[in-house]
């Protein structure tokens, strides 16, 4: 039965200030979350035909923007800067107590928000709620757990109540790993694309909305994988899930 036995390696997200583990779509922590899904960016129209470089009001630069500033801020230790860009803070950076442990995650925050590329999340999913910034998903294979994974960056903005763009959760690799086994390649294959394909494109896989990724359903809250506004609020699923957390 070595065969059917698959795991799934909690998801490193990296929301607000705070590096926070779990999700429905769990990930190995340090191959640390990473990338992928469709590529269909969507862009601003350009001014005038000879324009070939995106407005700078286009969803990806504005999103992109945003988050280097969160980057810089994390960098410089700049707490104030932080929740200025998102959209909500983490309770250990609410209380002077945990400053350290609050520093210690904004360290964490940058670090693995500055190695993030623009030109990586080549999907861009955006309305006038929301936009997430998506790259491609890669597969990783490792030895040490004789294991293969897929995984994908994303980046989650929302606006707030006055209609400002805000940063509501990113993580460097989402997605999900089984071990290998006797099984096939094909099969292998079949697994992974399974735990970690997002049809609906809402940010969360639809193995994890239909509560397959968990084995306590008290614990999970069942969306539809093929709309991505299961309660048709305006905001889309994934979006509802973080700013849930």
């Amino acid at each position: 039965m070595k065969n059917k036995i698959f795991y799934f390696i909690p998801i490193l997200a990296i929301a607000l200030a705070v590096i926070w583990i779990g999700s429905r779509e769990p990930v190995e922590l340090e191959v640390t979350d990473i990338i992928d899904e469709e590529k269909k960016p969507l862009i601003g129209e350009p001014e005038a035909p000879e324009q070939t470089l995106p407005l700078a009001n286009d969803p990806k630069t504005l999103a992109w923007n945003l988050f280097q500033k969160y980057v810089g801020f994390n960098k410089a230790r700049d707490l104030d800067g932080v929740k200025s860009v998102v959209y909500k803070i983490a309770a250990v950076c609410l209380d002077p107590k945990t400053r350290i442990d609050c520093e210690a995650r904004m360290g964490a925050a940058y670090e693995y928000g500055s190695a993030l590329k623009k030109e990586d999340f080549v999907n861009v999913w955006s309305d006038e709620r929301q936009t997430i910034l998506v790259t491609d998903f890669w597969t990783e294979e490792s030895s040490a757990y004789e294991s293969i994974g897929r995984f994908r960056s994303i980046i989650f903005f929302v606006k707030d109540d006055q209609g400002v763009l805000k940063l509501l959760s990113f993580t460097p690799s989402q997605g999900g790993a089984t071990s290998k086994g006797s099984a096939s390649d094909a099969e292998l294959q079949g697994r992974i694309v399974r735990w970690t394909e997002d049809n609906d494109k809402d940010g969360l896989a639809d193995y994890g909305e239909e509560c397959l990724a968990t084995n306590d359903s008290d614990e999970c809250t069942k969306t539809n994988p093929r709309s991505r506004d299961t309660d048709s609020d305006g905001l889309w699923d994934g979006t509802e899930f973080f700013m849930s957390k």
